[in-house]
Parts: structure tokens; sequence; C-alpha cells
């Protein structure tokens, strides 16, 4: 709330300043203000000395309706539709703390605000990265350990293929030897002779 306060009295100085250096320089118009002083005294005529019509609050909008350089001083008229002279270092072309209060505070709110949705979305972004990167992390975990198991997976395929190999291996010799043995065998079986090879 502090800081709310120093903000519009930091603003409202600046304003207040800048009208002061364009003091000089006021041309008739109706977009003028009563600077932010307590009140001003509404005179008769261009000087103090001339009759006080009554006063105007400060931040009140007035037209300017001319301007006395020697005396330093402009006829005005407020809203109430009052004409009278005025100090001319009283009257300022910025808008007054009257209608900058609103305003500012009005936009302050508004900044708020808007700082408050940016804080709750970095809040929901956050929560999805953090989301995301659970997910990540969970993938890359069964990423392994799919890789794992296709590394085992492989390691039992070859040594069955080995198995296989061997087994057919084995088969084939076992085949082998016993054409051998059978060929041996037979080699010393008794042949039969013929009835043409007997003597008569």
């Amino acid at each position: 709330m502090i800081r709310r306060w120093l903000s519009v009295a930091l603003i409202a100085v600046s304003f207040q300043s800048f009208g002061l250096q364009d003091t000089a320089n006021i041309e008739a118009s109706s977009s003028h203000y009563i600077r932010d002083d307590l009140f001003v005294f509404l005179h008769a005529g261009p000087g103090r000395n001339y009759r006080i019509l009554g006063s105007i609050e400060a931040g009140t909008p007035i037209t300017l309706l001319n301007t006395n350089r020697e005396e330093e001083f402009s006829e005005v008229k407020d809203n109430e539709g009052r004409t009278g002279w005025v100090e001319t270092r009283y009257v300022s072309n910025s808008i007054s703390m009257a209608e900058q209060l609103p305003l500012l505070s009005e936009q302050l709110a508004d900044s708020q605000a808007s700082l408050q949705a940016v804080r709750s979305e970095n809040t929901q972004l956050r929560q999805q990265l953090s989301e995301a990167r659970q997910t990540a992390a969970q993938l890359t975990q069964r990423t392994e350990e799919q890789a794992k198991e296709i590394t085992t997976l492989s390691s039992k395929i070859e040594r069955a293929d080995q198995d296989e190999l061997f087994r057919w291996f084995t088969r084939g010799g076992m085949v082998a030897g016993a054409g051998i043995l059978l060929g041996v065998i037979l080699s010393y079986l008794p042949k039969k002779r013929k009835r043409g090879d007997q003597w008569m």
C-alpha cells in the first residue's frame, strides 16, 4: 500500500514540475486546471489589488480566456461559470491530481491484475514443465528397460541358435558314425554263393 501511494506521489510531482515549466507558455484553452495547492483566489482583475470574487479549489478544471504577462495573472472561467483572474503560476495544462488519482489507481489495479495473471500463467507453465520432465524421465527409464530386455532376448536367441547348430552337428556326426559302422559290419558279413559257382 505504501509503495502504491509513493508511486502516485512521484507521478504527481513529475506532472506538477512539468506544469510549472509550461506556465510561461500558456495559451487560451479549455484543457487547463488549477494547480494542486489548497485553493486560489479569483480576482475581479489582473492583480491582487482587485476585489476577490471567490476561490477555486485545487484540481478544478478551468477555461483559460486570457493571460496578462506583465501582471502574471490569467483570466479564467471555472466549472461554475464564474469568470475572473488568478495568478498564472497556479494555472497548469497538466491534468490535476484530483483527476489523476482515480486514473492512476485504475491503471495500478489493471497492472496488478495483469501481473497476477502473468504469475498464474507462469505457475501453470512451471507445473506443465515439471510434469513434462517427469514424463520424459519415465519414458527414458522405460527405454532403458526395453533396451536391456532387447539385449537379453538377443543373447537368448544367439545362444538358442548356437545350441541348435550344435544339435545339428551332433546329429550329423551320429548319422555319419552310424553309416560308417554299418558299412564296416556289412563288409564282415559272409556273402552267399551262387549255385553256378558250386561243383557238379
